[in-house]
């Protein structure tokens, strides 16, 4: 894995690009993202296939890497934000070079099926990645969202924990990882999966029954994931019907029961109407003893 490269910072009023490697997009809910953006005095450029829609792709597998591709290679666009998630964004992996990435380093915002982008970007191409709110999703309608500050100013506050909520007791700092735990699993035996020694462990998931999210936790683990991981935070679990939080709490508690590293849940991180961001790849502690929490030791972005 290359040195680690922190983007410029984000500055008040710059261009943001918008672009769509997954699923297509809501146009409503666009409109109502663009629309926050633009009312923060940033200037919008749009990728071309954004409100191109493929079936359940917002088209072609080249058209998505290219349209996301020409926002990398702008010189004018200081941020990458990404319209939404669902499905695909692995897909376009291929059509990708780690190497450009590093040479254009920009913020990259989104989270869910972009957990697979920034898997390549991290670990290839040693760019930190911003985990958080999407365009057409939580920034359409959604106030006291989080991603402007981490990303102009770099401030990451700490995040603290409840006694319920450790399952592990202990200390562990390294690198932030992770993302969305099925994109997680579905990159297992690929080259872009996921390289967690030494680090702490970020996941979450929306709609998946927990002997789902148990099977994809079995395949990290029995893939060699967890071997050298420093920590494990669990963002969002979101269950389907007929599953309650605390069925989920006690599954988790009995999964994660006398685990080797510390283990925490309820980071307020992934499929929420207001997600915190979530800059991967920087160096974070988590302390689950007397006073728990994640702390960020770095700043998420380098100064101009």
């Amino acid at each position: 894995m290359p040195p680690l490269l922190k983007p410029p910072a984000l500055r008040k009023g710059a261009t943001i690009g918008v672009a769509a490697i997954s699923g297509p997009v809501d146009e409503e809910k666009l409109a109502s993202g663009l629309g926050a953006l633009k009312a923060r005095g940033y200037r919008v450029v749009e990728g071309e296939n954004v409100r191109r829609k493929n079936g359940f792709l917002a088209g072609t597998d080249r058209e998505r890497a290219d349209a996301y591709l020409r926002l990398l290679r702008d010189p004018s666009v200081e941020a990458i934000l990404f319209a939404r998630g669902g499905y695909g964004a692995a897909r376009v992996l291929p059509l990708l070079d780690a190497g450009e990435a590093r040479a254009h380093p920009k913020i990259h915002l989104g989270g869910s099926d972009v957990t697979a982008l920034f898997a390549r970007l991290t670990q290839e191409a040693g760019l930190a990645a911003y985990y958080g709110p999407m365009v057409a999703v939580e920034m359409a309608g959604e106030d006291g969202l989080d991603w402007e500050d981490v990303l102009t100013v770099g401030r990451v506050p700490a995040v603290r924990f409840e006694p319920p909520q450790v399952l592990a007791r202990g200390t562990g700092e390294g690198p932030l990882v992770g993302g969305c735990l099925s994109l997680l699993a579905s990159l297992a035996g690929t080259p872009d999966a996921l390289r967690a020694g030494g680090a702490v462990l970020f996941w979450e998931d929306v709609g998946e029954a927990s002997y789902r999210l148990d099977r994809m936790l079995t395949q990290l683990e029995q893939a060699g994931t967890f071997d050298t991981l420093r920590g494990m935070v669990i963002g969002s679990v979101t269950p389907p019907s007929g599953e309650t939080p605390g069925f989920v709490r006690e599954w988790l508690a009995d999964r994660f029961a006398g685990a080797p590293f510390p283990v925490a849940m309820g980071l307020p991180a992934g499929h929420l109407p207001r997600p915190r961001t979530l800059p991967l790849g920087l160096t974070v502690r988590l302390s689950l003893e007397k006073e728990p929490a994640l702390e960020f030791l770095e700043t998420a972005v380098a100064p101009r």
